[in-house]
């Protein structure tokens, strides 16, 4: 087959599965197999594609057409400008993550330009700690996660990234971190979906990701509450905490934060506009105690 028959073949079988863009990742599974971008098909449309290549193809369109995210396919995802190492074990990171690890990067560069210690906490694929480190060099950067699996992806993203210049640690969010350490940041994107939101979710999301990753509980605020409570063990003198959320939580967040003794509250948008993270930072009391005070 030629180039264009075979594309031909993967923009028909994902259009009849019903893709959105069936031409486009065609054309970008096509491009990972034949290690080409995708100008060279304009150019070399009857350029042949060698049986093995083919057979390849078909296998991943047939996979594709399944509803199995590219990402997966492939074993990558692109974010802040570098390709992540992901599999099932782990969320696929999202663009609208990018808008809250910049700002972070800023605030870090602009406050602490000496360094600060930082925690990922669920970090997944590492993608927000990780994206840090390679942007703020003088941070120490701390990865945890409950899942071994994940953390085992996670890994491979800091030695292939960062080359490993970062500490893992695996468990329940902050028993997972020895006592004593403290850190500056403390960014999470904690599984926020609601069970009767997980219902409603696509087929590619909740047949593929993990629901580890995903099910936030009945309320979808679960890990919000615990990690609110325990974060403060855990942070310096003024120390940021940085929670990702899902649509319509903010107000519920920022209530909880300001509850918790936390101050300075503000929000950042991501690329649709929608608020995407809330930032808090520490007061010196602990949340019992200036609960007390209301």
């Amino acid at each position: 087959m030629t180039i264009k028959e075979i594309l031909d073949f993967g923009r028909q079988s994902l259009t009849q599965a019903g893709i959105e863009y069936p031409g486009l990742e065609a054309e970008i599974l096509l491009s990972a197999i034949l290690d080409q971008d995708r100008v060279y098909f304009y150019t070399h449309s009857q350029e042949l594609v060698d049986l093995k290549q083919a057979e390849t193809y078909r296998s991943v369109i047939k996979r594709r057409g399944q509803l199995e995210p590219v990402a997966y396919i492939l074993e990558k995802k692109e974010f802040m400008g570098m390709d992540f190492f992901v599999n099932r074990d782990v969320l696929i990171p999202r663009p609208d993550t990018e808008p809250m690890v910049e700002y972070l990067i800023h605030y870090l560069q602009v406050n602490f330009p000496e360094g600060a210690k930082i925690l990922d906490l669920c970090t997944g694929s590492g993608a927000i700690g990780i994206a840090i480190k390679k942007h703020y060099q003088k941070g120490a950067v701390s990865l945890s996660d409950f899942s071994g699996a994940a953390l085992a992806v996670a890994k491979i993203n800091a030695n292939q990234l960062v080359k490993d210049d970062l500490s893992l640690y695996q468990g329940d969010l902050f028993a997972a971190i020895p006592e004593a350490q403290t850190f500056h940041l403390i960014v999470s994107n904690p599984p926020y979906i609601s069970q009767a939101e997980m219902k409603k979710l696509s087929r590619d999301i909740i047949e593929y990701e993990p629901h580890m990753a995903l099910d936030g509980g009945a309320s979808g605020l679960d890990f919000y509450r615990r990690i609110i409570e325990e974060a403060y063990l855990f942070l310096e003198k003024d120390g940021l905490l940085a929670l990702e959320i899902g649509d319509s939580q903010s107000g519920t967040v920022m209530e909880m934060l300001k509850n918790s003794g936390y101050q300075e509250i503000q929000t950042i948008r991501d690329l649709g506009g929608h608020i995407r993270c809330v930032t808090g930072k520490l007061s010196r009391l602990k949340p019992a105690d200036y609960n007390k005070l209301g």
